[in-house]
């Protein structure tokens, strides 16, 4: 694996707070084109795992690398990584064009309505909705919003907590073939869900959070093999109550 293909890389990070460590000896890496999947119970590190990577929070030990910038160095790509937060909720106060043409500002991009109307027509949203303001919208056309918003400023990686919250399954289908379009372009994510299935779908690796370790690093069928079980959910539940 060389460097140019690598856009995400930590190596025994440890994150957590001054007198608690949440996860410890983290090795990871995301590649190019390449989806990986976080996996874990509520509190168990994924989000404070997130938020470290993308330096809103301090690292107790260990290096880390997010798209050719160190976490020493802090050199490369400004505007290669986009982050959709767990709890995502987009100023009430503008439109839908508004908060996209505000998100692809960041980067330093313009609005591209043409992009925009094709990325609508993929989630399904209405494009009238566009024109209104976001306070009108529902949890699930927020949470849609949010994500054309990420995918629309072109980053190689987007970081996705929780992207699937408040979405009906026709939209966690789109959503789905949304992510495997994109990462037929050369785009990596890395994404944190609690919808098992939908991440044995659509990973190429997950890491696998319990008890403040990372018991697995890898396909997921190679996790079912190893578990000697049917299903992601079911070998992730196995091993759940096993270390309890």
């Amino acid at each position: 694996m060389t460097e140019s293909q690598t856009l995400l890389h930590a190596n025994k990070l440890c994150v957590g707070y001054p007198n608690i460590d949440v996860l410890t000896n983290v090795d990871l890496a995301v590649c190019r084109g390449e989806t990986v999947g976080l996996i874990g119970l509520n509190g168990a590190g994924k989000t404070t795992l997130i938020k470290t990577l993308l330096g809103l929070r301090q690292k107790k030990a260990g290096t880390f690398s997010l798209n050719y910038k160190s976490d020493k160095k802090r050199e490369g790509k400004q505007d290669a990584v986009a982050y959709l937060p767990e709890k995502f909720e987009p100023p009430a106060f503008l439109t839908g064009y508004e908060f996209i043409a505000f998100s692809l500002s960041v980067y330093g991009k313009k609005l591209d309505r043409e992009a925009i109307r094709l990325a609508v027509h993929d989630l399904a949203f209405d494009l009238k909705f566009l024109d209104k303001k976001v306070s009108s919208y529902s949890k699930g056309m927020r949470q849609k919003i949010g994500l054309l918003a990420t995918v629309l400023t072109g980053c190689d990686l987007m970081i996705l907590d929780e992207p699937m919250s408040g979405l009906d399954p026709f939209s966690r289908s789109l959503v789905k073939d949304l992510i495997k379009a994109e990462k037929a372009k050369g785009v990596s994510f890395l994404i944190s869900s609690h919808v098992l299935a939908d991440m044995e779908e659509i990973c190429d690796k997950v890491t696998i959070i319990d008890q403040g370790k990372i018991h697995f690093f890898g396909a997921p069928h190679e996790f079912v093999e190893m578990r000697e079980g049917e299903t992601l959910e079911r070998c992730f539940m196995d091993l759940v109550l096993h270390n309890r």
